[in-house]
C-alpha cells in the first residue's frame, strides 16, 4: 500500500508525457518527456521526493527483470548484430569517448572556478 501513491504518480506523469508527445508531435519518446516532467516536479518541490521514493526504490531493485525481454529479442536477431558489429562498436566507442571528453571538460571547468 505504501507504494501505491508513488506508482500512481509515476503513471500519471507517464500519461502526461505521452499526451504532450502526441499533441506537440515531439521527436523524443514520451518516457523521456515523462521523466523530465517528474524530475522538474521533484526538483522544484511540486512533488515531494518522499511520495515516490519507496516506489522508485522497489522499481530499481527489480530493474534487471525489465531487461530480459530485450535480451531475448536481441538473441532472436543475433545475425544482425554480427553483420552490423563494426558500425555498432564504432558508434558505441565514439559516443563513449565523446561523453568522457565532455564530462572531463565540465569537471575541469567546475574545479577551475572553485579556486
Amino acid at each position: 500500500m505504501k507504494h501505491l501513491l508513488g506508482f500512481v504518480l509515476i503513471a500519471v506523469y507517464y500519461l502526461i508525457g505521452s499526451l504532450l508527445t502526441q499533441l506537440l508531435h515531439l521527436p523524443i519518446p514520451s518516457s523521456i518527456v515523462s521523466m523530465l516532467l517528474l524530475f522538474v516536479s521533484l526538483t522544484t518541490g511540486i512533488v515531494p521526493a518522499r511520495w515516490v521514493k519507496d516506489s522508485c526504490t522497489l522499481l530499481i531493485t527489480i530493474m534487471p527483470l525489465f531487461f530480459i525481454p530485450a535480451s531475448m529479442g536481441l538473441m532472436n536477431h543475433f545475425h544482425l548484430l554480427i553483420s552490423d558489429s563494426i558500425p555498432l562498436l564504432s558508434a558505441t566507442a565514439l559516443s563513449s569517448l565523446l561523453v568522457f571528453v565532455i564530462v572531463a571538460k565540465l569537471v575541469d571547468r567546475s574545479q577551475g572556478s572553485e579556486e
